[in-house]
């Protein structure tokens, strides 16, 4: 109960909760006491304060890219900031598709074995990297090189195809998704990465940070039933990744999700706490604005984080 006090102190003076109805709101997140020190590590307040508070997103660019992902790590402090040796880490990227890298449907494999390494040498207890694939996980994960990539880097790969994977969990804060199966190994991670590429979509004109969390959770078909927009939003009020990474080494710019398509090579990675100026920013990347998508606008109304380009301070880097 110590750690459970510790949260109620620290909600209260955010939000001026009674114990009643912090106590109340813990109950329902939880699902039961032994799951209630949980939920704070996904259902944050707020996004966490970038370091020194000198920026709220880095961009790095070069052709090295595993050097992409050791600059960013480093310049975000990690791991000393981040992850206390023997903590578990889940990386959830994109890779539903069985397609190729080079065909930038899924999380560059390179970029992904990078992490591990740099999670491994942090002395984390276990890494794993955890997928709802769309396309069959078997061969999915076989073709986009990314269970070879995993396993080659010394993690596990979970495919999160079976009903015991996932837990259902309540959204508080959301409008139309207000519950959701959820998987397991991120609910439970102590330092969960989502790590999505950026590319175009059909039904959300562009998939990147917060539409990731859609691999996260078992009932995706939901979301297209209702307002997909709404919900994007609605699942990432609830899960709030300890960092995020957006893919821009290659993006795919038709034809999306899946592609094939026209891909562009832009040789680059976006890295930050707060998903919706992640997602906001990306939307420059092929050619919009944050207001063209739907889900953005969600997000902004909800307070889940910055959407106007202007207040989004980008620190930028090249590597070579």
């Amino acid at each position: 109960m110590r750690n459970l006090e510790e949260i109620f102190a620290r909600e209260n003076r955010k939000r001026k909760l009674s114990r009643r109805e912090f106590v109340k709101t813990a109950g329902i997140l939880a699902g039961a006491a032994a799951a209630s020190s949980l939920f704070p590590r996904r259902l944050r307040a707020e996004p966490s304060p970038p370091p020194r508070e000198t920026f709220d997103l880095l961009v790095v660019e070069g052709s090295d890219y595993p050097r992409l992902i050791e600059t960013a790590l480093k310049e975000f402090g990690f791991p000393k900031t981040m992850l206390t040796p023997g903590g578990t880490v889940v990386i959830k990227p994109n890779a539903a598709w069985s397609r190729t890298p080079e065909q930038a449907a899924n999380t560059n494999p390179v970029l992904l074995t990078a992490l591990i390494k740099a999670c491994r040498k942090a002395e984390a207890s276990r890494i794993a990297v955890a997928e709802h694939p769309c396309d069959n996980y078997k061969s999915a994960f076989r073709i986009n090189g990314i269970r070879e990539a995993v396993e080659d880097a010394g993690a596990e790969m979970i495919p999160l195809a079976e009903d015991d994977q996932f837990r259902e969990v309540s959204i508080p804060r959301g409008k139309v998704l207000k519950k959701a199966a959820v998987g397991k190994p991120i609910l439970e991670a102590d330092f969960y990465v989502n790590f999505p590429i950026a590319k175009v979509h059909g039904a959300a004109k562009l998939t990147m940070a917060m539409k990731n969390h859609m691999g996260a959770v078992q009932d995706r078909w939901f979301f297209h039933r209702n307002d997909l927009n709404q919900c994007i939003a609605d699942i990432s009020s609830y899960l709030r990744p300890d960092l995020t990474i957006l893919d821009c080494t290659r993006i795919l710019t038709t034809n999306g999700p899946k592609g094939p398509g026209e891909v562009k090579t832009l040789n680059r990675i976006v890295v930050g706490f707060d998903q919706a100026a992640i997602d906001s920013y990306g939307t420059t990347l092929f050619g919009m604005k944050p207001d063209d998508l739907a889900y953005l606008r969600a997000a902004g109304e909800m307070g889940l984080g910055k959407t106007d380009l202007s207040r989004i301070r980008v620190k930028e880097i090249a590597v070579s």
